[in-house]
């Protein structure tokens, strides 16, 4: 039987795994919207799939627009689309969705930005989710840290320690890959940017 202060070192440090695993994605998803954002890419230069991004403004005022708004607003955000401005770029614009980095999570947002084939493995998104739902647990006083920790022994921990340690790298790595290749911007445009 394992002493007490253990248990609860070993459920504080799924809690803190999971907490880096947050911060890293928050912090990769904001690096990669300042690198963009510092391109000055016009309106019409950016793919298609970045638009949820790119026109993030327009769509949250085409969403809370009454019915007799709905036409000139959805006018307005699809003429934008071939607009040469440049819109600011929301670098926090993740920032409430990614509360709760669940695997599922992690994918949308990886999707919103047009980067298409990924997707996490079923062992890491066990691991994710799992982790999410502890920190959860033992943030929102339903279970505490030594419930949590008499659960997992080190060996276990090691080895999701690894796997977000693994799966962090992949993000920043695919994340460094897109902003270096501008893959946001349209293969005509590129030559500007």
């Amino acid at each position: 039987m394992a002493p007490l202060e253990l248990k609860i070192m070993r459920g504080l440090f799924q809690v803190q795994l999971y907490a880096c695993l947050e911060k890293t994605i928050n912090e990769i998803v904001e690096q990669a919207l300042r690198e963009i954002s510092s391109k000055r890419v016009k309106t019409s230069h950016y793919i298609i799939q970045f638009g949820t991004i790119s026109l993030a403004n327009k769509l949250r005022a085409l969403k809370d627009c009454g019915y007799d708004k709905f036409f000139p607003k959805s006018t307005e955000l699809f003429s934008e689309l071939s607009e040469k401005s440049i819109l600011p770029l929301n670098e926090t614009l993740f920032s409430t969705m990614l509360q709760n980095v669940w695997a599922k999570t992690i994918e949308e947002v990886i999707n919103a930005f047009g980067i298409k084939d990924y997707t996490i493995g079923v062992n890491a998104r066990a691991t994710i989710d799992e982790l999410v739902n502890k920190r959860n647990a033992v943030a929102h006083g339903r279970e505490s840290a030594a419930t949590i920790g008499e659960r997992q022994r080190s060996q276990i921990l090691t080895s999701k320690m690894t796997t977000i340690t693994t799966i962090s790298y992949e993000i920043i790595d695919l994340f460094d890959t897109y902003c270096a290749a501008k893959t946001f911007i349209k293969s005509s445009a590129k030559r500007y940017y």
